[in-house]
């Protein structure tokens, strides 16, 4: 009984998996035909008759990766480290970011004495997930200057450029003093996808 219970499980785990990876699959195709013929011709003469042609094509995004950079600091002193996100865009339309509400982690709880808040640089880089070509880099930065940088006079990234499969790496990088005492720290920036 209880091999049949992990079997079971098994299968179900497989199912899952199978219908997530459909949908980043890429194309997939749908018909009917709603002019059809069922007629006899035999005395008409010469016959002619439609043979439509139509596509509508469905817009589609689907975004996967990660997207929360989470630290635990330990110990004394000073530090920096860098943490990169992965986010795949699977898409047919052309994708505009706008990013806004980045800035440092503020203090939350924890002691009120020392800096209330940590120093956080970001760094973009857009590329053809299929090629792992370049397509537009942002190098590092102070976090709040992402805010505003990009609509509306961003970069804008055609299907046809990416493939339909974009990836973008966040790459977040803090800068921990002596003065950084004990507590929680967080900030929360919004990445708007707009699309075109």
């Amino acid at each position: 009984m209880k091999n049949i219970s992990r079997i079971i499980a098994t299968l179900g785990l497989a199912t899952l998996a199978i219908a997530a990876n459909a949908q980043v699959k890429g194309r997939s195709f749908e018909y009917k035909s709603f002019d059809t013929i069922d007629q006899d011709f035999s005395a008409a003469g010469d016959v002619s008759f439609k043979a439509r042609t139509t596509v509508n094509v469905m817009p589609y995004l689907y975004i996967s990766g990660s997207l929360s950079a989470d630290w635990n600091v330990d110990g004394w002193g000073t530090g920096v480290d860098t943490q990169s996100n992965s986010i795949m865009f699977f898409h047919n339309e052309t994708l505009t970011l706008d990013l806004e509400g980045f800035a440092n982690p503020k203090k939350f709880n924890g002691t009120k004495t020392g800096n209330q808040e940590i120093d956080l640089s970001a760094q973009l880089s857009f590329f053809n997930a299929q090629t792992d070509n370049l397509l537009f880099t942002v190098d590092s930065v102070p976090a709040e200057k992402l805010n505003d940088m990009f609509n509306p006079n961003g970069p804008s990234f055609e299907a046809g450029i990416t493939g339909g499969l974009m990836r973008l790496e966040l790459a977040r990088t803090i800068s921990i003093t002596p003065e950084v005492g004990p507590g929680s720290y967080a900030n929360y920036g919004f990445i708007t996808v707009i699309r075109n």
